[in-house]
């Protein structure tokens, strides 16, 4: 429990607040790491982590896990559920973690639960009884791996720099994703 407690307490500082998909990312994080034999808390080179949701429990399993979107180890997914993949690249094994309170609860329901209390029932409550494990097989592109960049390439339109093997090619010209296809975002000027 207070392995837990700590990690929350971290999880809590880099996020800005302890909340629920704090207390449930620590933990699903912790239960994840476990069960792949590495230790909470400190980085292991070998895991890749895909997060399910771009909410609380991405940084509380980023701050467990210690994977990071610069270092090429954390793959947001943005699928809008309760779930991470660990992934051990040097041996391919790979578990899915769903939390089976999110798909349980009726999000309409009124808990009065504090977060407090929360926190203390999940540092009690095994893991096993909070996730379901899935065994899944993930094939990772050699250009989504940590380390230096595989493919490098410049857009044929804008002349931006296209990293990763994320160009579009067409007519034998590179092109990035905003010229190629749509943009997030409009130029003004």
């Amino acid at each position: 429990m207070s392995d837990y407690m700590e990690l929350l307490k971290k999880a809590g500082e880099f996020h800005g607040d302890i909340c629920g998909g704090i207390v449930m990312g620590t933990k699903l994080a912790i239960h994840g790491m476990e069960h792949m034999g590495m230790t909470p808390g400190e980085k292991d080179k070998r895991l890749i982590v895909f997060t399910e949701i771009d909410r609380c429990i991405s940084d509380a399993i980023l701050s467990v896990t210690r994977t990071s979107l610069g270092k090429k180890s954390l793959k947001p997914m943005g699928y809008g559920k309760f779930a991470a993949t660990f992934v051990n690249i040097d041996t391919g094994e790979a578990i899915r973690v769903v939390d089976v309170r999110a798909n349980e609860r009726d999000r309409d329901e009124d808990d009065d639960e504090t977060v407090e209390e929360l926190a203390e029932r999940i540092a009690n409550t095994p893991g096993e009884e909070l996730f379901k494990i899935q065994k899944v097989s993930v094939k990772i592109n050699p250009n989504d791996l940590p380390g230096k960049p595989l493919e490098v390439s410049r857009c044929n339109d804008c002349g931006e720099v296209i990293m990763d093997g994320k160009q579009h090619l067409q007519g034998g010209h590179a092109y990035c994703t905003s010229c190629y296809d749509k943009s997030y975002y409009e130029l003004l000027e």
